[in-house]
């Protein structure tokens, strides 16, 4: 029978007479950018789906001490409808110290760097977040997590950020009549391996990864097979779907060998997609995409959001992003990669999307008043909600503009530089802007800091002023540095088009006399603002 320990706000309590540095206090509000004196190395979770509603299970937990510590500090939501129970390594209760946002647990002397401790939780009941039984669009009953951006934390206490990447394994057992999917390499337990409640299955990571991209699902799927790669699994679909789904499906395999031969390998022991209930129109779980109820009634069948989806494996995943300032890591990337995968398939042009990303940008107002390195957020979701067409369509034009600086060649050695050094590592901007760096031997801090420190894009005007076009930055602070091309119907009305280098407030563009038609940016290559 599990125990239910009492919630106590800890307001005076004793630090250990036996402790070498302080134990650290429970969060009152919440931490997102996790705990540098610890670091999980692994989680394993078996999980009882009750048919009567709730769930119970334990998580075994392995953690080592990156500096002197005397406490354990893990990230929950607490509560009456959640009970945990925490045993030490000896398997007695331990007791911990809580708020609604963390639990700590005291150590009885200090663990040194590099010591290693191990202990364990057991759970039940209805938790706060992070884990759902929903019913889907047809009336059927789903079971799934939706950890990100921070909801791990609502169901399994852990280090829920970013930049703690860790081995996660999973035995879950299902109602009757259920399938199942979730994080790593997975299987269907034999009958004497699983549980007595229907079926049971098993997940065990191949990379490392931090607990907001651990998942799993599980309901009355019908499965959809796609060929073409060995590490497929087919598609978890809902049943009243099949038909619309099976237009979708026939890319990954084109996909997959254009991003191992251009970036590096995939990293996960399988691909999949699911069909869920999640809040997002796409989710990049490593090797298992959550897609959003209506994806097959998107213009494409959705295609171009598998794209995008797809692109996450490498970029946002494969090498993750350590701050959540540093989203545009991810969101940027697959803003860019995943049209580009596209069109390879016949979506429509780069180019095409790249003006379409610039027109949504320029509809947010608000996303315009802050860097994409915002550092001032409330909580990560800002950055997917508030300023989330800083965090995508914004990124996604850094990297195009990067592009037109460097050159192809230059531009995709350097991501495949920068993928294959940090892969299954989560890093900061500056990792991404040395691997640039390294590969095109050129200083680029000018370029990094403009699009990405400062708010906002250069605001353009140009004007004819007796016989001679004028270019001014009309934007505060300091000018921007670009190219831009112009083009233009010379004195004898032919076509014209020429790149010019504008660093300066005022440029004075000498394209000759008796022109007309001057157009900026004719072929899609700079974000910015047109001022009148």
């Amino acid at each position: 029978m599990l125990m239910l320990l009492s919630l106590v706000l800890f307001a005076g309590w004793q630090q250990p007479a036996t402790a070498g540095v302080a134990v650290q206090e429970p969060a009152t509000s919440p931490v997102y950018s996790g705990y540098p004196q610890q670091d999980a190395l692994s989680y394993q979770v078996e999980l009882w789906v009750l048919s009567t509603g709730g769930y119970r299970g334990t998580v075994q937990y392995r953690f080592r001490a990156v500096e002197d510590c005397q406490s354990i500090v893990l990230d929950a939501q607490t509560g009456e409808d959640w009970q945990m129970t925490f045993f030490d390594k000896d398997g007695k209760v331990w007791t911990d110290l809580r708020s609604a946002h963390a639990i700590v647990l005291p150590l009885s002397e200090p663990l040194a760097v590099g010591g290693e401790i191990s202990f364990s939780m057991q759970f039940s009941g209805e938790p706060a977040d992070g884990l759902y039984r929903d019913r889907n669009r047809y009336g059927a009953t789903y079971l799934y997590t939706d950890h990100f951006t921070s909801r791990a934390r609502g169901w399994l206490p852990c280090e829920d950020a970013n930049a703690d990447r860790a081995h996660f394994e999973i035995t879950l057992h299902v109602p009757p009549g259920w399938d199942a999917v979730g994080s790593g390499a997975w299987k269907e337990c034999t009958q004497e391996e699983g549980g007595e409640l229907g079926k049971s299955f098993f997940g065990s990571t191949q990379s490392d990864i931090p607990p907001g991209l651990f998942t799993f699902a599980a309901g009355p799927f019908l499965r959809l097979p796609e060929d073409g790669d060995a590490r497929f699994r087919p598609h978890y679909v809902f049943p009243q779907d099949m038909e619309k789904a099976s237009k979708a499906y026939g890319h990954h395999a084109a996909w997959m060998q254009t991003m191992e031969r251009t970036f590096g390998p995939y990293l996960y022991a399988k691909f999949t997609t699911v069909q869920i209930p999640t809040r997002w129109g796409g989710m990049e779980y490593p090797g298992n995409v959550w897609l959003a109820q209506n994806i097959f009634d998107y213009p494409g069948h959705g295609v171009g959001t598998l794209a995008h989806e797809f692109v996450h494996m490498w970029f946002g995943d494969g090498v993750g992003y350590a701050q959540w300032e540093d989203a545009w890591l991810s969101e940027g990337f697959a803003s860019y990669l995943g049209p580009w995968l596209h069109a390879q398939v016949g979506g429509e042009s780069l180019t095409d999307a790249m003006l379409g990303a610039r027109q949504r940008w320029l509809q947010s107002k608000r996303a315009q008043r802050y860097p994409i390195l915002w550092t001032e957020y409330h909580k990560p979701d800002d950055f997917f909600g508030r300023v989330a067409a800083n965090t995508y369509q914004k990124g996604a034009w850094v990297l195009h503009m990067l592009r037109q600086e460097l050159g192809d060649k230059v531009f995709f050695a350097g991501l495949r530089h920068y993928y294959q050094k940090y892969q299954g590592q989560a890093v900061q901007t500056p990792a991404f802007q040395a691997s640039m760096e390294d590969v095109s031997g050129e200083d680029l801090a000018w370029f990094f800091e403009q699009w990405l420190e400062w708010p906002g894009a250069p605001e353009l005007q140009l004007e004819d002023r007796a016989g001679q076009l004028v270019l001014t930055q009309l934007q505060e602070g300091r000018p921007y540095r670009f190219s831009l091309r112009v083009a233009w119907t010379d004195a004898h009305g032919l076509p014209q088009s020429q790149v010019f280098p504008i660093h300066q407030r005022q440029t004075v563009l000498p394209i000759g006399e008796d022109t007309k038609d001057w157009t900026l940016d004719p072929q899609v290559e700079l974000l910015f603002i047109p001022r009148n």
